[in-house]
């Protein structure tokens, strides 16, 4: 099962899938999970009772919990998947379920769907209770109605979900990362996490490890340094866990039979050693440097995007410093947004969310991590003492005990003021992400560009939607201060609610305007990300957002005679021959280097030779 919004797993089995599950081959099954469409499906099941709740917590009228119901609930979606992957392995048909997970920032918010999960049915529960109270003093009727049902269900299901999660008997976690510097890092912090939750990672798979073949320069310089960085592996991770190395093919495992091979533990495909002799494509183009590439142009926003661990980190680094030392004028912002964030690991200094100059870079570069949760805590501050207002004014109330008193000085809220200050739990999904995101339209004042790198594909394209969504979701709150003005003044909820709307007004017009935003595609030439980044030019269109230009990362340009270079060079350019992309998309190609460039005058040297075309 992949429950990646961005799945690969059809591509790597040569077979379409989708949410069903298909038959690969005997005692096999392989499914692409629809979150969406899942969650889409649990709402149609409850929907009824989860609007009682919401009427009977608030001061809303069916009409507004209905279109507060239309849009998305923190959580669900992933606790659907996950409650998916339950029910499958608690079936008798499967006695193992095996989950291709999505990249490390949207694998951990799965991860944590129970505890989000369990918090909403907190507040559900504080929203039922009055309704409860009445029901059985005044009604005298003690039995549950449905809407106890769902909340005791969503209880259950997330509690049974986190604790199946934690039990090592049921679950393992395997971790899959590559010998490189920039994965480590990241396989260091994720793991870290995952421990920290009470997740345990029972082994490290160390993914395409170049095998012992005759001498080569560039093939022996990225031994040196895969050795290196697995023998640091075996020393940081490896204490108490397998640690197992799958040797890089000569071939892509592509299809059901490579992939039994890979699984054997096969030695890597062999190819005639007369391969050394036959020519390879010579890439036509200029050497084009990120400062000379018309697909950056004039430019004020620039998002690098892909599939996971293609090097949309590194290549958006490099095109920053290029940027900024060829243009000294122009002040320059580079944004990451990925949750695992890795620029810090690229420059080799650390980061954060205040804005930093990079040591060896140009004085007019600026590179910040967002902290997109520390986005949202402001703003959710803002909001709760504002809709607190309200609620007080339509008959809520708040009364906090004092100190030494028999709570110890918890604040206690009614029902309805407790929802009141929980609107925010009911915004859609990733919207601590928009929140950040957002800062960028108040950046463009003192920014003349801004390089934003960006989750892989999944987490990238639901940021990129989201503005649409967190609109409707303002409007659907303005919609409720209207309806209730005759009540209440919204004064300074309405203010803060105008002052995002017109945000995300004036994101969706950037994001959308070609001259002034453009999207660059980074991939590697194989198949399965050659194909995803297809469909991502395909979503890009679809979004109105400009794809002028796709970069084939860390390309062997110059494989001399060895066999395995020669024969990697030669498939790599039958995939880019083979990307279907819109018409005036430029093919950008990168060298491959060992070890990859890290700090500021590596990246710099690297993207010196880019080489551009169509």
């Amino acid at each position: 099962m992949s429950t990646d919004p961005a799945h690969s797993l059809g591509d790597a089995l040569g077979v379409p899938l989708s949410s069903a599950p298909r038959t690969i081959r005997r005692r096999l099954d392989a499914v692409e999970l629809d979150a969406p469409r899942a969650f889409a499906r649990w709402l149609t099941e409850h929907r009824r009772p989860l609007g009682e709740i919401l009427e009977h917590g608030t001061w809303l009228d069916a009409e507004d919990v209905d279109a507060l119901l239309d849009l998305s609930i923190p959580g669900i979606d992933e606790l659907v998947g996950l409650l998916e992957v339950a029910r499958l392995s608690g079936e008798r048909e499967y006695d193992l379920v095996v989950v291709d997970t999505a990249p490390t920032g949207h694998t951990l918010r799965l991860l944590a769907a129970p505890e989000a999960v369990a918090a909403v049915a907190e507040i559900l529960d504080l929203l039922q209770a009055e309704h409860r109270m009445i029901r059985e003093q005044l009604a005298r009727v003690g039995r549950p109605e449905a809407a106890d049902r769902l909340i005791a269900l969503l209880a259950e299901q997330a509690r049974d979900t986190g604790n199946r999660l934690r039990d090592r008997r049921q679950t393992t976690f395997h971790w899959v990362t590559h010998a490189e510097e920039l994965a480590l890092a990241e396989s260091v912090d994720a793991i870290g996490a995952l421990e920290k939750a009470g997740l345990r990672v029972a082994e490290i798979v160390v993914n395409r490890v170049l095998p012992e073949a005759p001498p080569c320069p560039l093939c022996d310089a990225r031994r040196k340094e895969e050795r290196r960085v697995v023998a640091a592996i075996r020393k940081r991770l490896g204490r108490g866990r397998h640690v197992a190395l799958v040797y890089a093919a000569l071939e892509e495992p592509h299809g059901v039979t490579a992939l039994a091979r890979l699984a054997k533990g096969a030695a890597p495909l062999k190819v005639s050693a007369a391969n050394a002799g036959v020519p390879v494509p010579v890439a036509a183009g200029t050497v084009s440097p990120p400062e000379s590439l018309d697909a950056l142009g004039r430019a004020s926003l620039v998002f690098f995007g892909g599939k996971g661990g293609v090097g949309k980190t590194t290549a958006a680094a490099a095109a920053a410093l290029r940027l900024a030392r060829a243009k000294r004028s122009r002040k320059i912002l580079l944004l990451s947004t990925d949750p695992a964030h890795s620029l810090a690991d690229v420059f080799k200094q650390p980061i954060g969310n205040t804005g930093r100059r990079i040591a060896g870079g140009p004085p007019n570069l600026t590179v910040r991590e967002l902290d997109a949760p520390a986005a949202l805590a402001a703003r959710r501050t803002q909001f709760e003492e504002a809709i607190d207002e309200i609620a007080s004014a339509v008959g809520a109330t708040s009364m906090t005990e004092e100190a030494g008193s028999v709570k110890g000085g918890i604040s206690i809220h009614s029902p309805a003021s407790a929802v009141a200050r929980e609107l925010m739990n009911l915004a859609p999904p990733g919207i601590d992400e928009l929140f950040g995101i957002l800062s960028v339209v108040d950046a463009r004042a003192d920014y003349d560009l801004i390089i934003v790198d960006t989750a892989p594909t999944g987490h990238a394209l639901r940021l990129l939607e989201l503005p649409d969504a967190a609109r409707e979701w303002v409007q659907v709150l303005m919609r409720v201060l209207l309806k209730y003005r005759s009540l209440v003044r919204p004064g300074q909820l309405a203010a803060e609610l105008v002052e995002v709307s017109k945000s995300i007004r004036e994101l969706q017009a950037l994001l959308r305007n070609g001259g002034e935003t453009r999207f660059i595609v980074v991939t590697r030439a194989a198949e399965v990300p050659r194909k995803e980044t297809e469909r991502l030019l395909a979503r890009l269109r679809r979004l109105r957002l400009s794809a002028p230009a796709v970069i084939f990362n860390a390309l062997t340009m110059k494989p001399g005679r060895c066999e395995r270079c020669r024969t990697t060079a030669a498939a790599e350019a039958r995939e880019i021959g083979a990307l279907r992309r819109p018409r005036g998309c430029a093919i950008i190609r990168t060298p491959l280097v060992a070890p990859p460039p890290r700090g500021a005058a590596a990246l710099q040297r690297w993207a010196g030779n880019w080489i551009s075309g169509r």
